[in-house]
């Protein structure tokens, strides 16, 4: 049986940073207005930062103990900074995506195949703001993409 290998946590890894009420109301409002999730459905979590990634982390009592350790990674990696656009992960969009009342795009299980072999394709849609967006197929949403000029091109993993 081959013997997995652990990633060695870097010598200069440390906690996250705690944003800021200001940061943590940019994020959560960036979610507010481009999904239509309210900032109350992240009320439990804690938004750290890392460079240009948020996180969320399940808030516990105390983050002072926690604030020794060196880790690799903390939370779910929640939403990034990419240029100056904030924008959501799969992983998060997967978890919370359920309480988004708006910017979803709902596809067929063809055109999710088409999508996820091409990354890109001709797609139009009403009443779907231009940006990034919820891809959803039946019931289960799949992760992020972005509409724009009437294409679609996926962010999936």
């Amino acid at each position: 049986m081959a013997k997995k290998r652990r990633k060695k946590i870097h010598k200069d890894a440390k906690w996250p940073r705690v944003v800021s009420f200001e940061e943590r109301d940019e994020v959560l409002s960036f979610w507010e207005e481009r999904f239509g999730i309210p900032k109350n459905v992240f009320g439990g979590y804690l938004i750290l930062s890392t460079s240009k990634n948020y996180w969320l982390f399940a808030a516990p009592e105390e983050i002072k103990p926690f604030q020794m350790l060196k880790v690799q990674t903390v939370g779910l990696l929640f939403t990034r900074r990419v240029s100056h656009w904030l924008k959501p992960t799969s992983t998060a969009l997967q978890r919370f995506g359920h309480h988004a009342t708006k910017n979803i795009v709902v596809l067929s299980p063809a055109e999710l195949d088409r999508l996820r072999r091409e990354r890109k394709m001709p797609f139009i849609v009403e009443h779907i703001e231009e940006g990034y967006v919820i891809l959803k197929c039946g019931e289960k949403i799949w992760g992020c993409g972005l509409y724009a000029k009437g294409s679609l091109i996926s962010f999936l993993p």
